[in-house]
């Protein structure tokens, strides 16, 4: 008779979701443990006006098979919306279309032979952005050669320095070329979303769960992992201690490492030098749109934030109760100068963007919120592939999912779900 394991899942992020479905739908008992006082991670939301929205934007890819098969498998299917999504792009204050050839013809701060240039390295990007030598290029490196110096200078130093920060200089060419493959894809910008946010999807996830028996433990930090003669041992905050045949770990590697002190594990583990940049969000409730634009970053246009994700022009607004919803961002690493301000200083920072940039918008302003999260982009180093974790660290004990693996993927919820789909057959090959 097979023996029933008891495995325990660290995290309540899309990972840790994915990963406990997975492995509750085998018959394996689980215990699912989240530190925070709500499941979802990144995806979580904030009560408004009788529905919810979420803290930091997010949007699905008709590429995104493995995030849509879970949305299937948990009877969303119907709930997804797909619409066109449109990029502006703003340089000193004035916002340009850039979604068609025709657009990159008409984008005036670079000169004709730069704005081909440019196209060119979109096209490399779709057809071969994934050629594993550029793992060994800086990004840097690699746009000077591909659209020169001045449009580096100009456009793309601004915008790897705004998503990695002072760390932009080793960023691998690898990361940049796979994510415009992801993004430049399909012949028109399409971007889904689920009709009630993915709020329905982490409600889903925690139904399913329950409805196989797991237990999920809120408010429940790991202090630390410990190996047992015939399991894992978590040490929680409480001092308390409790023994699982196997674990799952899905936490972003500082807090991972932090956990894990007292193990002998592999030394692409113990000897990883991985930080993460966080992200501040500002989310501004408008009775009007400010573009119509999804997305338009900010270049040298005089803002705090570094752009504008404009979720209402591809989000229903009967979720918002009819208002518009925006949000001003800033990836910034959590012991930065930006990241410790107050809400207040913060939300009037982004306050004065609005107003500046979109004249007359300040009065259409009917509610303004801030989020911030200390981990959210892996600062990748160049030469990563040959340094990254493997998933599997002590074989039928111990096994780290998170977003050290994702590379050279896109940080997404679809790489997320991608990479647990690789894990669970190892995983259930060696705990059956």
């Amino acid at each position: 008779m097979r023996t029933v394991k008891r495995a325990a899942v660290i995290g309540g992020g899309i990972s840790g979701l994915a990963s406990a479905h997975r492995i509750a739908e085998r018959g394996h008992r689980l215990a699912l443990f989240e530190a925070e006082d709500f499941l979802g991670g990144l995806g979580t939301t904030f009560p408004y006006r009788g529905g919810d929205l979420e803290r930091f934007y997010h949007c699905l890819l008709p590429t995104d098979e493995a995030l849509l098969r879970f949305v299937h498998e948990l009877g969303l299917g119907d709930e997804l919306l797909w619409r066109e999504a449109r990029m502006g792009f703003m340089v000193q204050g004035k916002t340009y279309s850039l979604n068609t050839p025709l657009d990159l013809l008409r984008f005036t701060p670079l000169r004709l032979g730069e704005r081909l240039r440019l196209g060119g390295m979109a096209v490399f990007a779709r057809f071969r952005g994934s050629r594993p030598d550029l793992d060994d290029v800086t990004a840097a490196d690699w746009v000077r050669g591909m659209v020169g110096e001045r449009a580096f200078e100009l456009i793309w130093k601004p915008l790897l320095a705004a998503k990695i920060g002072d760390s932009y200089p080793a960023l691998p060419a690898l990361w940049l070329s796979s994510r415009l493959q992801r993004e430049k894809n399909t012949e028109k910008e399409r971007k889904g979303c689920l009709v009630r946010g993915y709020r329905s999807l982490i409600d889903a996830f925690e139904a399913s769960l329950r409805d196989r028996g797991a237990e999920i433990r809120l408010k429940t930090r790991v202090r630390s992992l410990e190996r047992e003669p015939d399991g894992m041992a978590l040490v929680l905050d409480d001092g308390s201690r409790e023994v699982f045949d196997y674990v799952v770990s899905t936490s972003p590697f500082p807090v991972f490492r932090g956990m894990t002190g007292s193990l002998e594990l592999d030394p692409r583990v113990s000897g990883l030098d991985l930080d993460y940049q966080g992200v501040v969000s500002g989310v501004f409730l408008l009775d009007a749109p400010l573009s119509s634009y999804y997305w338009t970053p900010f270049v040298d246009s005089g803002a705090t934030a570094q752009g504008v994700v404009e979720m209402s022009n591809l989000v229903p607004l009967e979720r918002s109760g009819g208002r518009w919803v925006s949000y001003f961002v800033n990836y910034t690493h959590r012991d930065g100068e930006l990241f410790a301000r107050s809400d207040d200083e913060l939300l009037g920072l982004y306050r004065r963007d609005l107003e500046n940039l979109f004249p007359d918008s300040g009065a259409r302003v009917l509610d303004q919120l801030l989020f911030r999260a200390p981990f959210v982009e892996p600062i990748w180093t160049v030469g990563y592939n040959e340094r990254k974790p493997p998933t599997t660290l002590i074989p039928g004990r111990l096994y780290w999912a998170s977003t050290a693996h994702l590379y050279p993927r896109v940080n997404s919820w679809n790489s997320c779900c991608e990479l647990v789909e690789e894990l669970i057959p190892e995983l259930m090959a060696q705990t059956s």
